[in-house]
Order: structure tokens, then sequence, then C-alpha cells
């Protein structure tokens, strides 16, 4: 069991960087690494076929949705206009708002505690309080829709 949870810990490692990579290049579908091309990365990793899809959905989520990603995400940051963001947090932050919104099988919970570890590694010390708050909110709006 543990092994299956550090499995999705890596795809959801290599969903997050995919991100960022596309936030350095502001869009989404010009000239952006694809899975195809990860293929070393993803192999050295041993990722299986279901993490695989799961970068592969996070990859079509991030270009189908972004726009509705973006607006979520800054409807939960009071006083920060997305561009003031690091493009790591916003990248984790992204990958967890697709994991809540569109991803059925992710609890919101897995979600925020997965995006709060890779700010935890990836992001600045006071990074992981951040994402936690946004996120959370985040998750209780989308469980008031569903209500």
């Amino acid at each position: 069991m543990m092994e299956v949870m550090m499995e999705r810990r890596l795809a959801r490692e290599a969903a997050m960087c995919l991100y960022y990579e596309r936030a350095i290049k502001q869009d989404p579908h010009t000239d952006s690494t694809t899975l195809v091309d990860m293929g070393d990365v993803l192999q050295r990793a041993k990722l299986n076929d279901a993490n695989l899809a799961y970068i592969d959905v996070a990859l079509q989520i991030y270009e189908q949705h972004l726009a509705e990603l973006d607006a979520a995400i800054e409807r939960h940051c009071h006083a920060w206009k997305l561009d003031r963001l690091s493009k790591v947090d916003l990248s984790i932050l992204r990958l967890a708002a697709a994991e809540m919104r569109y991803m059925e099988k992710i609890p919101y919970k897995v979600a925020v505690n997965e995006a709060v570890e890779l700010a935890k590694k990836y992001s600045e010390e006071k990074a992981p309080q951040f994402i936690n708050g946004i996120l959370r909110a985040m998750a209780e709006d989308y469980l008031a829709e569903q209500a």
C-alpha cells in the first residue's frame, strides 16, 4: 500500500513540474513538454499505467480548464493577484484545484495534504500554510456546491 502511495506522489510531483513548465512558458498549448517527452524521467520513476494516466489527465485538465482553475484560485486569494504568486505555488494550487474539481476519485483532504507536501518540498517556508488555507476554502466551496 505504501508503495502505491509513493508512486502516486511521484506522479503528482511530475504533473506539478509540467504545470510549472507551462506557467513559465505562459501558454498551455505551445511547445510544452508532453508525457511522451518525459518518457525517460517517468521510466526511471517506474510509474505504473494508472499513474501515467493520472499525469495525462492532469495535463488535459490544465489545457482545457486553466481559466476555471485560475478563477477558483483567485476567488480564494483575497489580497493577492495570481501574477504575484510564485510560479511554483501557482502550479501546486492549480494541480490541487484540478484534483478537487475534476478528478472525482481523489478526496479533497488528499488533494490538500499532497499540495502542502509539495509546497514543503519545493516552495518557501510560509507557502505550505498559505496553500493549505486557500485549498481548504476551495474544498469547502466545492463541498457546498455538491450539497
